[in-house]
């Protein structure tokens, strides 16, 4: 069965040609385009030079098979999924349809990302279906292995999917029955161990959020001294105000007549002033000059750093030296090498050996338009990018990004870029990405997801 993705201005649609001649399936058609029975995606029938089509709208939702790829699927939206496709079943039971032209597949059923809900692609001349049993095998995949209630409810569903056949309503029925939480038996125990991969082991520590933490740490560190400045200016205020009142007072010691408790206060005024004035104007100065430290270490670090990345220690030098610390072939060399040229003691090292390339062991995107440098690495795939914080590997707050943007897949060994149906578009080198269809990135592309320009290096 053929279908393709179409965008058009705000909406995205699922679009399959129909290309059966049958009559008897009128009715289906109307049903399913009625909007009657909650939890079907909407569709709506065009005829095109003579060809029909059938027009699912997919806006803000993503299949099951994208939206737990990463995150993957636990109890309650399991039981959340049994129940929706229960619901969606006795819907068409009401119009005296059976499940026939429900797509089973975690590729066609959808998930309402705004409201959480699961959408089922309802499509009667659909040739290509799943029975459920396989869905259920399927939908293993997408379980959260580690939630040992969503795992057993799996396995259950699995169990009672091949026992009862086709009957999907009771199938579900049974299995969001009472769930055993007590031991699990050895069949059970055998089938999980079948599922996991052979050489299962834990990940490793992942290193690619280094550069983002740096980048806080700077930011912190910029942020403390704003304060500590801002503090500082605030004492020298305060003991300026304090001399103020010290100066009020003097001027009516002397163009007034006090008493006696009158003179006693005026002087106790005067001397508490003078103190606090003092004790704010040493500490304003104190958080002043720390600020000025603090900024002096930070450039200091900065320079070291670049100086440290510009000009590296060269372990092989040239044929000749001519003296001044550089050879022939303009390498630079280390302070004490230049000294023993300057000695006259010729280093002996060797001719400069020509290196093979050096392939990196995996390519970035780093941000190009955005006040903080965001970088997103590439070396563990799939991956996907978006706003929606618990539904995506690497959380991009841009408002021009959709909930669930992209997803950056290994395709043997070539990465590759998928547009997930977003509202703004993913770009490569300038030409926007149709939806759902892998395309190669490599080394010096331009990737705009949305208005987020990354240059991939």
């Amino acid at each position: 069965m053929e279908y393709k993705y179409y965008r058009e201005l705000k909406h995205n649609y699922l679009v399959f040609e129909d290309k059966s001649a049958a009559k008897e399936s009128r009715y289906q058609y109307k049903i399913a385009q009625s909007g009657r029975i909650r939890g079907l995606v909407p569709c709506a029938e065009r005829n095109i030079n003579g060809e029909k089509y059938f027009y699912y709208e997919i806006n803000s939702m993503q299949t099951i098979r994208d939206r737990f790829s990463s995150n993957k699927m636990n109890a309650d939206q399991l039981k959340k999924l049994l129940g929706d496709i229960k619901e969606v079943l006795e819907g068409l039971s009401e119009f005296l349809l059976g499940e026939e032209g429900v797509v089973f597949n975690c590729g066609s059923i959808y998930t309402d990302l705004s409201s959480g809900d699961y959408r089922f692609i309802y499509c009667p001349f659909f040739d290509e279906q799943k029975s459920f049993s396989e869905f259920t095998m399927e939908l293993l995949e997408l379980v959260d292995e580690k939630d040992e209630q969503a795992t057993e409810l799996a396995y259950r569903l699995c169990e009672q999917s091949a026992a009862l056949g086709d009957f999907t309503y009771e199938t579900i029925e049974k299995t969001l029955g009472e769930v055993p939480t007590e031991n699990r038996d050895r069949c059970y125990e055998e089938k999980r161990v079948e599922a996991l991969p052979e050489n299962f082991n834990e990940p490793d520590e992942d290193y690619s959020d280094v550069y983002d933490e740096f980048e806080e740490e700077e930011e912190r560190g910029r942020l403390k001294s704003a304060g500590r400045r801002l503090g500082g200016k605030l004492q020298l205020l305060f003991s300026l105000m304090f001399f103020c009142v010290v100066g009020a007072m003097v001027y009516i010691r002397m163009n007034y007549v006090l008493s006696s408790e009158e003179n006693m206060l005026s002087i106790l005024v005067m001397l508490v002033s003078v103190i606090t004035g003092v004790v704010a104007m040493a500490g304003g100065f104190k958080e002043l000059r720390k600020t000025g430290m603090d900024v002096e270490k930070r450039a200091k670090k900065t320079s070291e750093l670049d100086e440290d990345e510009m000009y590296p220690e060269q372990i092989d030098c040239g044929d000749e030296d001519d003296g001044f610390g550089y050879d022939d072939d303009y390498a630079y060399q280390s302070p004490v090498r230049a000294e023993s040229s300057f000695a006259g003691n010729r280093i002996e090292c060797g001719e400069t050996v020509v290196l093979d390339e050096v392939k990196s062991d995996g390519i970035a995107l780093f941000s190009r338009n955005l006040d903080k440098t965001v970088r997103i690495a590439l070396d563990r795939l799939p991956l996907t990018v978006g706003k929606m914080e618990g539904c995506v590997d690497k959380v991009l707050g841009d408002m021009s990004i959709s909930r669930m943007h992209c997803k950056f897949i290994n395709d043997g060994g070539r990465i590759a870029i998928i547009d997930l149906g977003s509202t703004n578009g993913s770009y490569r080198n300038g030409l926007k990405l149709a939806p759902q269809q892998k395309t190669y990135i490599e080394e010096g592309d331009e990737i705009r997801l949305g208005r987020v320009c990354f240059d991939c290096r």
